[in-house]
């Protein structure tokens, strides 16, 4: 009984699950702009380059697009497999049957929270999954919904590779590319990034390029 306890919890131990979510690791701060644009010292005459935050799903790239598109915008999308945090939630309990698994859920459900039941085979047990997301204000919104329900859940995080895509403009001066950036900035919805070209090209110069969905 012991050594299959061990094995279940070895399996799921992504990380070491705290006693409670730790919301300093869930509310980690994106800063607006990387810090090698503030710390590197360029001429005037310098090429810079603008372009927007990690999207992981198609759909994103889709509306992204047409929503640049709309603003009278040409982006370039620029495709690569990235190592991202994944940022999880389930039920605290370890469930021994199918049938326990499917009460919590129901339970879960009954305060309006998505989940579902996964069967760890090699472990010998269910999980009652409450979430898997891949960006930290989305999972910030997820722990506030769990909190207000009063109910134990476990957080947990694990890096995962992925397919993401980035979309960029063609570079210009500082000025136009500072310009550029307060208006996507503007939106409340695309984080853009401001960083000269050389850097850009040392980060992200090997990205394949992908046309977007029409």
């Amino acid at each position: 009984m012991t050594f299959t306890l061990l094995t279940a919890l070895a399996w799921l131990a992504w990380q070491a699950p705290a006693s409670a979510p730790v919301p300093r690791i869930v509310r980690a701060s994106i800063p607006e702009r990387p810090p090698g644009a503030q710390q590197t010292t360029v001429t005037a005459s310098s090429a810079w380059r603008v372009l927007t935050r990690r999207v992981v799903s198609k759909a994103a790239v889709t509306s992204l697009s047409r929503r640049l598109e709309s603003m009278g915008l040409t982006p370039v999308i620029i495709e690569k497999e990235e190592d991202v945090t994944m940022h999880a939630f389930d039920d605290a309990i370890l469930f021994k049957s199918s049938t326990e698994a499917w009460e919590a859920s129901r339970i879960w459900q009954s305060y309006g929270i998505v989940s579902s039941v996964i069967h760890a085979e090699e472990a010998g047990v269910y999980l009652v999954g409450l979430g898997r997301f891949f960006q930290a204000r989305y999972a910030e919104s997820m722990q506030q919904q769990l909190e207000q329900t009063g109910r134990k859940y476990r957080y947990q995080q694990r890096t995962v590779p992925i397919q993401s895509w980035r979309f960029t403009f063609a570079p210009g001066d500082k000025q136009q590319a500072e310009s550029l950036w307060e208006k996507l900035h503007a939106t409340g919805v695309i984080m853009p990034a401001l960083m000269p070209e050389a850097e850009f090209q040392q980060l992200y110069g090997e990205m394949k390029e992908v046309k977007p969905a029409q």
